[in-house]
């Protein structure tokens, strides 16, 4: 055991050890969330606007003839802001799917390289699924503003991709502006091109800051953790069910205990 210890505080940090923790805590509830949701459990999820409006979309957007731009921001695949650029992707490949078979399929624009295949991937495979395969277009996902040496130097090059994005905002003819993944102030520059156009916007972050942004600019924000629920809602996939009733299955433990903490405290029995 001594040995087991001295090795992880070796390797992990405490805030590693914190996240190691939790999601030791986290994966038997969801195992079990997911037993009982193959087991037939019906969850009844709470009505969330954004993707109440997005469900209807694709068909406006067949209807014009004008595709929606879907933003994955500026994270990439592997790294801390990679749950972010993954919410993104389950928007796209709900977006990819039913673009497939209206001929309208979403331009997407990414400001990191690792992001690039995954959703050139996923655009591939709904038209795959559809039965289209030849009518797959990869120039629909576009890595915007590349700069090696700014990756190079640890950077996201976050402005420069906005600024470009930007002009696609303002030039692309669009019926909507989708805009899900890892932001910073750049966030400001797309979501006001879009409200200028009056188009139909719909976006979230995880970052704090930029909660605001998102508030005042998007016609159906997605505040907070209601980002990473774009899998359950759209595609209405098992495991995506049940990470959203293990998260809330999670929170009344971690409420009840805390209460139960209070309550022994209070009486001065711990």
């Amino acid at each position: 055991m001594e040995v087991i210890l001295t090795l992880l505080n070796s390797t992990i940090d405490t805030t590693q050890a914190r996240a190691l923790g939790g999601l030791l805590f986290f994966l038997p509830i969801f195992f079990f969330a997911h037993w009982v949701i193959k087991r037939g459990l019906q969850i009844t999820l709470r009505p969330i606007a954004g993707y109440t409006a997005l469900k209807g979309l694709m068909g406006r957007a067949a209807e014009v003839g004008q595709p929606v731009h879907l933003s994955l921001g500026t994270a990439g695949i592997g790294e801390r802001f990679t749950a972010d650029t993954m919410a993104g992707l389950n928007v796209l490949e709900y977006l990819a799917d039913r673009g497939a078979i209206s001929a309208t399929p979403p331009i997407v624009t990414l400001a990191n390289p690792t992001a690039l295949p995954v959703a050139q991937d996923v655009m591939r495979r709904a038209y795959r699924q559809q039965g289209y395969p030849e009518e797959f277009d990869s120039t629909r996902a576009r890595f915007v503003a590349p700069d090696p040496n700014a990756y190079t130097a640890g950077q996201n090059n976050a402005f420069a991709y906005g600024a470009g994005t930007l002009r696609l905002i303002t030039q692309q003819k669009l019926t909507a502006n989708i805009m899900l993944g890892q932001f910073g102030d750049e966030f400001m520059l797309m979501a006001e091109a879009g409200a200028n156009r009056q188009l139909m916007q719909i976006g979230g972050a995880s970052e704090p800051s930029v909660l605001p942004l998102v508030q005042a600019t998007m016609t159906h924000p997605l505040i907070g953790e209601e980002i990473y629920a774009g899998g359950a809602y759209l595609l209405d996939k098992p495991a995506h069910v049940s990470s959203l009733l293990a998260q809330d299955m999670m929170r009344w433990l971690i409420v009840t205990g805390i209460s139960i903490v209070v309550i022994l405290r209070t009486l001065g029995l711990v």
